[in-house]
C-alpha cells in the first residue's frame, strides 16, 4: 500500500513523537493530607519534585472521589470508595475487585508510572488501606501506602 521509504519515514516520525512524551513530574506543591492544606515555607508554597511527588500523586488519586470536584471532571481521576462500600461493612470481594481496577487504571494517569506492579487493600474493623507499588519508566520502584482511605463512622 505505501511504498517502503514511506512507511519507513512514518515510523521513525511517529516513534521520535513517542519518544518526546514528558515522561517526568515537575515541581508539584507538597500537601499535608492530615491537616488537608498545603504545605508553606516562610508563606510560600513548599515544592517537591521526583519520588516525593509521585508518592502524593498516588495518595491524592486514592483518596480523591471520582467525579466530586469539576477541576477532575471526564479525566478519570480518582476512586469511587465512598460509594462501592456502602455504610455498613467492609467485606464483599466486588467492591474490593472494582477498586483495585480503578486503581491499577487510574495510577496510570501519572505520566510517570509505567505500571501497576502491586495492589493490596487491607482492612481492619471499620478501616480501609491500600499500599501500591509501581515501576516508573525509568525502571524505579515506589511504594505507598495509603490507611484509613475510608472509614465507616
Amino acid at each position: 500500500m505505501f511504498p517502503e521509504s514511506k512507511l519507513e519515514e512514518i515510523i521513525d516520525s511517529t516513534e521520535s513523537k513517542i519518544n518526546k512524551i514528558d515522561r517526568e513530574l515537575h515541581d508539584t506543591v507538597d500537601i499535608d493530607f492530615v491537616k488537608q492544606q498545603i504545605v508553606l515555607n516562610n508563606g510560600t508554597p513548599k515544592l517537591i519534585n521526583d519520588i516525593d511527588a509521585i508518592k502524593k500523586w498516588i495518595v491524592l488519586f486514592i483518596t480523591t472521589p471520582i467525579n466530586s470536584y469539576k477541576i477532575y471532571n471526564g479525566t478519570g481521576f480518582g476512586t469511587s470508595v465512598r460509594k462501592l462500600f456502602g455504610q455498613k461493612r467492609l467485606t464483599n470481594g466486588y467492591e474490593d475487585a472494582e477498586l483495585e481496577r480503578e486503581i491499577r487504571e487510574g495510577l496510570l494517569l501519572c505520566p510517570a508510572i509505567y505500571r501497576v506492579v502491586d495492589c493490596n487493600l487491607s482492612k481492619e474493623g471499620y478501616s480501609l488501606g491500600v499500599f501500591v507499588r509501581v515501576e516508573l519508566y525509568d525502571g524505579t520502584m515506589v511504594e505507598e501506602k495509603v490507611d484509613d482511605i475510608y472509614t465507616i463512622r
